[in-house]
């Protein structure tokens, strides 16, 4: 955990170099709620996910926030089964230039990722048991911007690289004759450890709810 004064200190110190005015819209001490819809691409399985989450800010400083987030992605796999991710973690956000009701940033965070995968069942056959789930580490980082459409509210998209660190989840989709596919899952197998990479596209609706300092 000392890695993140020591950032804290090392984007302060870039800041103090900057010639910046202040932002009517965006001040420390701003604490803000938000919904969002989040697309994953560029998965795993090469089929897009689509998801509901929220999130809170908070403004640590005028040039640096906090984004704690919560998301529940779905995707289809071809029809075979479904596989859900749960993502909750964390992120910071610097603005290397101040403008006015449109702004960019960097951002990069942690979160703890959530993975189940579960085959289709139908009426005569039931595969609940062939579920399988793990949990995993991961790291994102990108590029975002927002748009104030007032002092409160604000419109805010990003563009994030995800690295996921933990057991691999072993299936198949496996195509069958007729064009369709079927969804193979193994819990024999022993865990490994692999890495999963994505591309998460996030939009939010945020609304600014207090000044705490």
């Amino acid at each position: 955990m000392r890695i993140f004064p020591l950032f804290i200190l090392f984007f302060g110190l870039i800041h103090n170099g900057m010639s910046q005015e202040l932002n009517p819209y965006l001040e420390k001490g701003d604490l803000s709620l938000g919904l969002r819809s989040t697309t994953s691409l560029f998965g795993h399985d090469n089929v897009p996910g689509l998801g509901t989450g929220g999130q809170f800010r908070l403004q640590l400083f005028d040039f640096l926030s906090t984004e704690w987030f919560a998301d529940w992605i779905t995707m289809d796999l071809q029809g075979a089964g479904t596989r859900n991710n749960a993502h909750i973690g964390w992120s910071v956000l610097f603005y290397p230039k101040k403008t006015e009701k449109f702004m960019t940033y960097l951002i990069a965070g942690h979160c703890f990722d959530y993975a189940e995968v579960t085959p289709l069942s139908t009426a005569f056959l039931d595969r609940t048991d062939e579920r399988i789930s793990r949990w995993s580490s991961a790291v994102q980082g990108g590029v975002g911007a927002h748009y104030f459409l007032s002092d409160r509210f604000n419109l805010t998209f990003s563009t994030q690289y995800m690295l996921h660190l933990g057991q691999h989840l072993d299936y198949e989709l496996i195509q069958l004759a007729d064009d369709s596919y079927y969804l193979e899952t193994d819990h024999s197998s022993a865990a490994e450890e692999a890495i999963e990479t994505h591309v998460l596209l996030t939009l939010s609706l945020n609304y600014r709810i207090a000044d705490l300092w």
